[in-house]
């Protein structure tokens, strides 16, 4: 016959087993704003690069058009443009997880001074906008709950012509599209 101590352990290491799984079961669920409770994540990744073509000048992304599984989709971009400003910009990071991104592996932030964003990362029917200091790595989070071809654009006036011509709005370079398969 076992003693009292004995079912106290196995009582203990079970309470403790519930708590370990059911705290990864947690973290594997869709964030609650999607509105899917309870559904398994799966975690995509994609990397985007701004690079100033040797030929015009012209900074682009690269790739400029893309494919992403619906569901968390984790983005990286490493901008090896210059360092630029936006004056008058709307700074605030939107549309991500927590509405924030990560510059250089820093701890997250919500808002970039408009003197340090070389380009942008937008994609207005998402209402996403993520911000781009140059010579810079930016991570973010999007949570992806709906399929189609979405147009992604630099929001930021960059190249010698500003807002009227290249590169904004020249598919390939400033603007692009996300398809969500």
């Amino acid at each position: 016959m076992r003693d009292a101590t004995w079912y106290g352990t196995v009582a203990l290491v079970a309470a403790v087993l519930v708590v370990v799984v059911g705290g990864f079961a947690i973290a594997a669920e869709a964030p609650a704003s999607a509105g899917t409770a309870n559904a398994a994540v799966t975690v995509s990744y994609i990397n985007l690069t701004v690079r100033v073509n040797p030929t015009n000048g012209f900074p682009a992304y690269s790739p400029a058009n893309f494919s992403v599984p619906k569901g968390e989709v984790r983005v990286k971009i490493v901008d090896t443009d210059a360092t630029a400003s936006f004056p008058g910009c709307d700074c605030n990071v939107t549309g991500t997880q927590g509405n924030v991104e990560s510059v250089n592996g820093s701890a997250p932030t919500s808002q970039i001074g408009w003197g340090n964003v070389a380009h942008t990362f937008s994609i207005p029917t998402l209402g996403v906008n993520v911000l781009s200091p140059g010579e810079s790595t930016v991570t973010f989070t999007l949570w992806l709950n709906q399929t189609g071809a979405f147009v992604w654009l630099c929001d930021a006036p960059c190249g010698t012509n500003g807002f009227e011509g290249a590169p904004m709005g020249v598919p390939g370079y400033m603007t692009g599209t996300m398809t969500v398969l």
